[in-house]
């Protein structure tokens, strides 16, 4: 019984260490090819499509899209994928993780 216990509990905190290696990241993507007022709301749903996508901001104004997402759901690659598929390539600026 006392196995069963011990083996209990180290699969609780086994699931629990999976879990807390999973983050939340949030990039800064450079969309250059934004050129009229709605290619930003064009991206930000190509983005907010991909699985893993917890916020989207995406401006004229410095041709750029914030993204913040689950790093276990989705990638950089899976992002820049979705913007390119409707025309609009993207590169990376920066990023910050476990915001």
């Amino acid at each position: 019984m006392n196995k069963l216990i011990l083996s209990l509990m180290f699969a609780m905190l086994a699931s629990a260490s999976s879990m807390a290696v999973a983050a939340e990241q949030t990039i800064k993507l450079s969309v250059p090819d934004m050129t009229c007022v709605s290619c930003p709301y064009m991206v930000k749903q190509a983005i907010s499509a991909v699985d893993g996508i917890k916020a989207v901001e995406a401006t004229m104004e410095d041709r750029s899209a914030t993204v913040t997402f689950e790093d276990t759901l989705t990638s950089i690659e899976a992002i820049q994928q979705a913007t390119a598929n409707i025309g609009y390539p993207s590169t990376l600026f920066e990023t910050k993780s476990g915001s």
